[in-house]
């Protein structure tokens, strides 16, 4: 009888330990096949989607450390099916940010995202914006403050394919008394930065940039200057100074920079199809009050490109300019090629001067040495601009993007 309780009370001691010792186990077991299940990396990606309010996928996902999640193959924003091969592949989709790898660390009241590369296309630039917007003005949305790390930004723009490597970028999303502010520093420090600081009164916007960065980027998560990235195009890159503020009453301050690969059939979107070629700006001295442009001198210069008749004859009905002996074709074409357009706004007491950049010889736009279009004689008044770039160079309310928008920042009549 003894001897049989014993052998029954040590295999029952045997099959407690067995289970207290493989139950563990077996638990680590499942939660590690769980971390590389489809189903975990389906969670992560919805959980990111809810977060972001974009469609997210992830390929692969994976916990090299305690609160650090590592994401594969990660791509935001919709994919057709037809594109989405190219995409898992790697490579870059132009209405989609591809991400190859990416790290998200999350600690108390902060998220840490950094990724080593990624290539920008400007659909893949207007959505960062847009989450940099949201972030900057729906705190109970994000309440996290984010700290992001990029190692290589290469910008794709139009059909040139990738453009050249950016040096890696630092971004600082912090909240503190009620006011939220974004930094972006280009890393290794190189003295580029931008700071965005908003609060209950308003938003402020100063730094310097002497690499340039795509406009749709820096205007688009900035309340108010998005039309400016509108007017000079997807593909438009800038680099200069900024120091303003806006206020109920609108923008203030001053601006100097340039704009590289201003598509002139977004500035001159009115002229339709025809209009072809790629345009430099160059601000000096921009002031802004109250969101009226007060004071500044712009200059407008493309090496080549179309031109439709009608826009020609805008240039002379709206502006005042004249007609240059080359005004008119002889077979009397309705789309015209210029190799020199150079023109130079300054805005004055009265308002706008418009002149030929150095070397033009007072032409505005010339072809094969001979002038299209002369400067005006006189001062033009600022609302002409506008009418210029509305269908038709009516003085009527613009319908298009650009002429709206100047009509909103240049001064009005009177307004000098």
């Amino acid at each position: 009888m003894f001897i049989e309780q014993s052998s029954a009370r040590r295999n029952t001691v045997r099959v407690l330990f067995l289970v207290a010792a493989c139950a563990p186990c077996a638990m680590l077991a499942a939660a590690a096949w769980w971390r590389h299940s489809a189903g975990h990396v389906a969670t992560i990606a919805r959980a990111a989607s809810a977060y972001l309010g974009l469609p997210v996928s992830v390929g692969a996902v994976a916990h090299p450390r305690p609160g650090v999640i590592r994401l594969t193959r990660v791509i935001v924003g919709d994919v057709a099916g037809d594109a989405m091969g190219d995409v898992l592949a790697g490579r870059a989709h132009d209405d989609a940010l591809v991400l190859p790898l990416v790290e998200v660390e999350m600690a108390a009241g902060e998220v840490r995202v950094s990724a080593p590369r990624f290539e920008c296309s400007p659909s893949a630039a207007r959505m960062l914006a847009g989450i940099a917007s949201e972030w900057l003005g729906r705190p109970e949305r994000f309440p996290e403050a984010w700290v992001v790390d990029v190692g290589e930004v290469v910008w794709r723009a139009g059909g040139d394919g990738l453009g050249p490597i950016a040096s890696g970028w630092h971004v600082e999303c912090v909240a503190a008394a009620g006011s939220r502010a974004v930094r972006c520093r280009r890393e290794p420090a190189g003295g580029d930065e931008i700071r965005v600081h908003k609060t209950p009164a308003g938003i402020a916007v100063e730094g310097a940039l002497e690499q340039a960065v795509p406009l749709t980027i820096l205007a688009g998560f900035v309340p108010g200057l998005s039309r400016w990235a509108v007017a000079a195009g997807d593909e438009a890159l800038v680099h200069g100074a900024v120091d303003m503020h806006a206020d109920p009453a609108g923008w203030s301050g001053a601006a100097s920079g340039i704009v590289e690969r201003a598509t002139l059939a977004s500035l001159m979107a009115a002229g339709g199809a025809d209009v072809a070629g790629e345009a430099t700006i160059t601000a000096t001295d921009l002031r802004a009050r109250g969101g009226r442009i007060v004071a500044g001198d712009v200059v407008v210069v493309s090496s080549a490109g179309t031109l439709p008749q009608r826009v020609l004859d805008g240039l002379v009905g709206s502006l005042g300019c004249r007609p240059g002996p080359a005004y008119r074709s002889i077979g009397n074409a309705t789309t015209r090629r210029f190799d020199r357009l150079g023109c130079r706004v300054q805005l004055e007491d009265g308002g706008l001067r418009l002149r030929a950049v150095d070397g033009g010889g007072g032409s505005l736009v010339g072809a094969q040495g001979l002038s299209l279009v002369d400067e005006p004689a006189g001062l033009v008044p600022a609302t002409r601009l506008a009418w210029f770039l509305s269908p038709e160079g009516r003085p009527a309310v613009p319908a298009t993007t650009a002429s709206a928008w100047l009509m909103s920042v240049l001064p009005e009549p009177g307004g000098f």
